[in-house]
């Protein structure tokens, strides 16, 4: 359990440094650098940990877990042009969407079934809705287009957790997250091409470098920490990143607060805890 809240703070202070670096560069590019370290250091644990270098027992699992790792890779490009686009509350309330969607997904495919399932999902449904309806009256507004990435982005996440939680019964966790960063890369790296963007000099001095080796920790230790318990307890934990997001983005970016952020997201949070 430990390991999922330190993967959640580390998660959290990524979610800032990534609205902070994507203000001065494309998030393209961002992507492309920061998965470039975090495959490096990845490689590097990889060879020092890893004994069974047998990376796949079959055609349809490789196929399985690459898909996977797809999977999570475009819902890292949805995360990142959505944060670009929007606060970090906004982003926030939408990544517990997810705790939602894989709740379901357990409770009507694995049998799992969550205690106060119609009360905890009309809970989130609650917090989330009066999220939005108060938003409405917010000088900034949120384009659909952000709205969509956001979803997007909740069901990509929650996809992958459910995913990497079956593959975390037959691989290496290292292997796993070290293969998706890879994967994070080939995708960026051929959307980065395909639209004409020029990548960052690798030697330039910013703060990605800090944000791959938080990111690092995160992956790691959220892997772990999914590999011992299950999707839905690995996404009810990792619901304090959301807590210490929106601390630090108040904190730290000096995002404005406002009251009804505590009222719809604490409505959120106990929904997703009726669920567990």
């Amino acid at each position: 359990m430990e390991y999922l809240v330190l993967s959640s703070l580390f998660f959290a202070f990524s979610n800032v440094l990534w609205k902070w670096i994507v203000s001065d560069y494309f998030p393209l590019q961002v992507i492309v650098k920061r998965s470039i370290l975090t495959c490096f250091i990845g490689s590097i644990v990889l060879i020092f940990n890893y004994d069974n270098f047998i990376f796949y027992n079959t055609i349809g699992q490789a196929v399985f877990v690459n898909l996977t790792c797809v999977i999570g890779a475009f819902g890292l490009v949805f995360m990142i042009y959505a944060i670009k686009q929007s606060s970090l509350n906004t982003f926030i309330h939408y990544s517990l969407v997810g705790s939602a969607v894989t709740a379901t997904y357990l409770y009507l495919v694995e049998d799992i079934v969550p205690k106060n399932y119609a009360l905890g999902i009309s809970c989130i449904a609650s917090g989330f809705f009066i999220f939005l309806w108060k938003q409405r009256h917010n000088t900034k507004v949120v384009s659909f287009s952000t709205h969509r990435y956001l979803f997007a982005m909740a069901l990509c996440f929650s996809a992958t957790a459910i995913m990497q939680w079956y593959n975390l019964k037959t691989y290496d966790l290292v292997f796993l997250a070290v293969h998706q960063e890879l994967v994070v890369l080939i995708v960026a790296g051929f959307m980065l091409y395909f639209l004409k963007q020029s990548p960052i000099p690798f030697f330039k001095l910013d703060y990605i470098p800090v944000m791959a080796f938080v990111v690092s920790i995160a992956i790691v230790s959220g892997m772990y920490g999914l590999k011992v318990t299950n999707p839905f307890v690995s996404s009810i934990i990792s619901l304090s990143s959301s807590i210490f997001t929106m601390i630090l983005a108040v904190v730290l970016l000096k995002e404005h607060f406002k009251w009804y952020y505590i009222v719809s997201l604490l409505t959120v949070l106990y929904g997703a805890w009726l669920l567990s």
